[in-house]
């Protein structure tokens, strides 16, 4: 006979396993590898910072889904004028910030003139907007005294996203402790260090979604403990997965892998302010000297192709230009001509806990000690190392860069011109004919004479060589097998409104 206790232990028991399951199904758990800097989208350079924004924020338009064209964001419609100086857009009826507060003409205008103002680290993105008129609460017009190119593209971008003015206002820089936005999530609390708990913001304008209540991104630094906690059940899903464990992770029936196709590139930033880093010579002996195919194959396991620029394959690449190749003796020959016949030392900056990283920095090390060149690795945690290489204070940085939208514009402005807001990525290269091409490509119309431009960026930034150009690598990521709709886009981030967790 079955006691009348035990029912009620096993009723109790499968209660609370069908909470638990319930609790699951509303919460996605991604882990991550470094903490956001900021929440202030003018002020943002960093990518775990843009990437948790778009979670929060909208902007009036963004990039589709595949990477090819910008799509409706906040506005559902809008007009370009013939002269290619006025753009007008209209809001979507039911756009709201989370605290159920429409999004009016007021705060595009509002937002755009911050994100152009002299505290923004992205106003020449937007300064070739001259006039800010509100049609009325759900239509602004934009004006320029000139085409501009980039334009739709740059207000498709994290910086410039849409916020209440009225709060911003009021609140100023402490808005940013508790910001409130028009994105499929609201910030629920930012434990730095440790993880952004986010909730579902249940005035988003696309309706039923997201899927999911609540999603964390749980910062956890070292790669091995992020799959751990994966294969756990700690996490849903996990970014940054060393290639060298993705075989692994495919043999567990509970789990899924993807390597997803991004507008990436991989390369060491060579600080040209100090010696012997300011001399071409020393520059391209140490492309000739890495040989990219033995990261590829070693490293990525494949995945990836040797790069010849800092832009990663995207529009208007170019094909022309070739990788350097793999030449030891031309680097020593070029070595000896820069009077460095003997090498010299160096210290390369690695971010701590990435194991990829600390696999290719070992490569680079032996490589380069067959020209002579002695490098000491230093590990260093990852918001440390985007601020020592802003100072300058470093000689040899291991990084990567990625595209926030799919017009070339905004990473040829980043990484090749000087001045600039990151002054050639932190090299502190500068040509003056880069910067020419800079200003021309944004008032030249979308083809293939502003295609030309971006191909003479990319040829010199290959010849001048102010990094070593390493290769442009998927991105590798996984999920349990209960997950569903979580996918990374072609500008490196992740959207989660469509993720479901069963």
């Amino acid at each position: 006979m079955i006691k009348l206790h035990s029912l009620l232990k096993v009723g109790i028991a499968v209660a609370c396993a069908l909470n638990m399951a319930q609790a699951s199904a509303d919460q996605f758990r991604l882990g991550i590898a470094k903490d956001l800097l900021t929440l202030d989208p003018i002020a943002s350079s960093d990518n775990p910072s843009i990437w948790t924004q778009l979670l929060i924020y909208d902007q009036l338009v963004r990039p589709s889904a595949d990477g090819t064209k910008i799509e409706a964001g906040l506005a559902d419609k809008w007009e370009i004028s013939p002269d290619g100086k006025t753009y007008t857009f209209h809001l979507r009826e039911n756009a709201k910030f989370s605290d159920g507060k429409p999004v009016t003409a007021d705060d595009v205008i509002f937002s755009l003139k911050r994100a152009a103002g002299e505290k923004s680290g992205w106003a020449r993105f937007f300064k070739p907007i001259t006039g800010f008129d509100q049609v009325d609460d759900r239509t602004v017009k934009l004006s320029l005294d000139a085409p501009f190119t980039p334009m739709l593209n740059n207000l498709a971008l994290f910086s410039a996203s849409i916020l209440p003015a009225a709060q911003l206002q009021e609140k100023g820089d402490g808005f940013f402790d508790a910001p409130v936005g028009s994105g499929p999530f609201s910030l629920k609390a930012w434990e730095k260090g440790q993880r952004v708990s986010l909730d579902k913001n249940p005035n988003y304008w696309q309706q039923g979604k997201p899927a999911v209540q609540q999603a964390s991104l749980e910062i956890i630094g070292d790669d091995n403990a992020r799959i751990l906690k994966l294969k756990a059940k700690e996490l849903d899903a996990a970014m940054d997965i060393p290639f060298n464990q993705v075989a692994m992770l495919e043999k567990d029936p509970n789990i899924k892998t993807a390597v997803a196709k991004v507008f990436r590139t991989d390369l060491v930033q060579l600080n040209t302010t100090k010696k012997p880093f300011d001399d071409i010579r020393v520059r391209q002996a140490l492309n000739y000297a890495v040989n990219k195919q033995t990261l590829i194959q070693g490293v990525l396991k494949g995945n990836g192709e040797p790069a010849a620029s800092s832009l990663p394959i995207m529009a208007h690449h170019n094909t022309d230009i070739k990788p350097y190749p793999f030449d030891l003796a031309k680097a020593r020959q070029l070595l000896s001509e820069a009077g460095l016949a003997d090498g010299f030392s160096a210290t390369l900056l690695i971010p701590a806990g990435d194991v990829t990283a600390r696999q290719v920095g070992l490569v680079i090390q032996n490589a380069l000690g067959k020209i002579g060149v002695k490098i000491q690795l230093q590990t260093i945690e990852s918001g440390s190392q985007f601020t020592t290489t802003k100072a300058g204070n470093y000689e040899m940085s291991l990084t990567y860069t990625t595209s926030d939208t799919i017009d070339p514009d905004q990473l040829i402005g980043f990484t090749a011109v000087n001045p600039e807001r990151a002054n050639a990525l932190h090299t502190n290269w500068k040509s003056d004919r880069v910067n020419a091409l800079y200003a021309e490509e944004r008032k030249t119309p979308e083809g293939e004479a502003r295609g030309r431009l971006f191909q003479e960026v990319e040829a010199i930034v290959n010849k001048e060589a102010p990094f070593i150009f390493l290769y442009h690598q998927g991105v590798p990521y996984a999920y349990r097998s209960n997950v569903e709709g979580f996918r990374v886009l072609p500008t490196s981030n992740y959207r989660l409104e469509e993720v479901r967790v069963k």
